[in-house]
């Protein structure tokens, strides 16, 4: 038992730090594209402004409801069955991919019933829009991570990490990886991530005020993200492997800030989209028929290797 509390210990801590170091990222690269000082209120170049503006936001209002718990409670269980490391997962499973992204998904459900306790129509419209085209985008990603699991044979993320010890699985799935990435990106691009306010959000998901729910629900949006950057890197980019004499943690930790940073940068230079249109074509005309496309393809190598023995 004392184990698994000092396991739920490090992986919560993990998770608020970067949560921390993202945010602090985020706002401070904004700040300098937009020329901008950013942070000016605290020492050290603002470090401690994250949490001088959460505790300013939590004196304002702090009444919850049972969707402000679900949302903090799949925000953080979506990671139990993620692997941070070779040794530090939550729940040893065979299955941990399907659980990790099951929850991923009843997050974004989660979030969409949240939108309906507003009493202002407009307010309902405008988030339930963009929960369900943050759930059209699952129809890409889904298909790039069917791919991949034809490829490892296997739905442990461990395994999948285990697999690519010679080679990262973005040799074999390059359409796969563009699609999951374009993906990731234009979920970040529609939730808003990277505006001036405090874990900031486009998605105002049925609130009329802000305190606790709304830091729960905005560090769920967080949480998505770190949560997508993450499943990135162990389907696609060896996840903790080695790189010859580098630790496998510090491999990962650089790559998640690479692709979390190099996301902040391309959402800055494409400009916001406004269009919900645009953003459901490149969806339908590009991501699904391309990661589709990819699947068939994996799945006649598979059958061709696998059942018939002709590769």
């Amino acid at each position: 038992m004392l184990f698994v509390l000092k396991k739920i210990f490090y992986i919560f801590t993990i998770l608020l730090v970067n949560l921390y170091i993202c945010e602090y990222i985020g706002n401070k690269l904004t700040a300098r594209i937009e020329l901008r000082r950013g942070y000016r209120i605290t020492r050290i170049r603002g470090a401690g402004f994250p949490l001088i503006r959460f505790f300013k936001y939590l004196s304002r209002d702090s009444r919850i409801n049972i969707w402000t718990f679900f949302i903090f409670l799949l925000s953080f269980l979506m990671w139990s069955a993620v692997p941070i490391t070779a040794n530090l997962v939550l729940v040893e499973m065979d299955y941990s991919l399907l659980v990790a992204i099951t929850f991923y998904i009843g997050l974004i459900i989660v979030l969409f019933f949240n939108s309906s306790r507003t009493s202002y129509s407009a307010i309902f419209s405008e988030a339930s829009k963009k929960v369900l085209i943050l759930l059209s985008f699952l129809a890409p990603v889904l298909f790039s991570i069917v791919s991949i699991v034809l490829i490892s044979k296997t739905l442990s993320l461990k395994e999948i990490v285990n697999s690519q010890y010679q080679h990262w699985n973005i040799i074999f799935q390059p359409l796969g990886f563009i699609t999951f990435f374009i993906s990731l990106f234009l979920q970040l691009k529609l939730l808003g991530i990277s505006r001036k306010s405090y874990l900031s959000t486009e998605i105002d998901i049925g609130k009329e005020g802000i305190g606790l729910g709304k830091i729960v629900e905005k560090i769920s949006v967080y949480m998505i993200v770190l949560f997508l950057i993450i499943i990135l890197n162990i389907l696609y980019l060896g996840g903790w492997q080695n790189i010859y004499f580098i630790r496998g943690e510090i491999v990962l930790a650089v790559k998640f800030y690479f692709i979390f940073i190099l996301l902040l940068l391309m959402d800055k230079a494409i400009g916001r989209i406004d269009s919900y249109k645009l953003l459901v074509r490149i969806n339908w005309k590009f991501l699904i028929p391309v990661s589709l496309f990819n699947f068939i393809v994996t799945l006649g190598f598979f059958v061709a290797r696998n059942v018939y023995s002709l590769i």
